[in-house]
């Protein structure tokens, strides 16, 4: 009987000492109060087993210590299993723990490079909004100094033209007003005269008075293609 509970004992150590390699199962100390709780009931089951030994007589089964260590270990591996039911599913709560943390911090992470690209994109579109309309203005500012400098330009050419031609026809004026010819003899005489210098041309008249012998009067207009008049007189004194 002793042996068979040493084996038995020694038995449930081994299962105690396996469990203990596998770290689901109960540690060895927890073991080791489950086999002394087992080796009290084992001994009452001992005690019972001598009170049944003259009931073998009249052909009733009872259980042996072998099959009392089974029903024990059996008893055990209830408790065992649904422990190990408990740390499977904190290592699956874990595990979706960590891939649900995992899946969101994508997901931010994607929305921060979006938000980031959108903004890119959004200055990218301004600064280049920004130059266009600059070059737009620049060129306006070009064109707009270009035609002024044109009008300006242009009103000096017709200056220097006009001038020209003052210069020109002012230069005819002279030549028909000194080309007027005057009668010596006489004591009035008047006379026209022509001037041409390059595109200026004029027409002139005078007139010459002697008021006495020693004294005479001239006076003299030309008009020219400038439509300006050329007026000139002058007094001769003699003697």
């Amino acid at each position: 009987m002793k042996k068979t509970l040493l084996a038995s004992s020694m038995a449930v150590l081994a299962l105690s000492h396996s469990a203990q390699a596998a770290p689901l199962f109960p540690s060895a100390t927890e073991v080791a109060f489950d086999v002394a709780e087992s080796l009290a009931e084992f001994q009452k089951a001992a005690e019972l087993f001598k009170h049944y030994r003259a009931e073998q007589a009249k052909n009733i089964e009872i259980p042996t210590l072998e099959e009392l260590v089974y029903q024990q270990l059996i008893k055990q591996d209830k408790k065992v299993t649904p422990t190990i039911t408990e740390i499977d599913e904190k290592i699956q709560q874990s595990i979706n723990i960590n891939n649900d943390y995992i899946d969101n911090r994508l997901i931010e992470h994607h929305r921060d490079l979006d938000n980031k690209l959108e903004l890119l994109d959004s200055q990218h579109s301004t600064i280049q909004a920004e130059n266009q309309n600059r070059f737009v203005h620049f060129q306006q500012n070009l064109d707009n100094t270009q035609a002024f400098n044109k009008v300006r330009f242009t009103q000096l050419d017709k200056k220097i033209t006009k001038m020209e031609k003052q210069a020109n026809s002012g230069i005819a004026s002279m030549a028909a007003m000194s080309n007027i010819p005057y009668s010596l003899n006489t004591r009035f005489s008047a006379g026209i005269g022509l001037g041409h210098y390059r595109n200026g041309n004029a027409i002139a008249a005078g007139a010459q008075y002697q008021l006495k012998k020693d004294l005479n009067l001239r006076s003299s207009i030309a008009w020219n293609n400038a439509d300006s008049a050329v007026v000139g007189a002058g007094i001769a004194i003699g003697w």
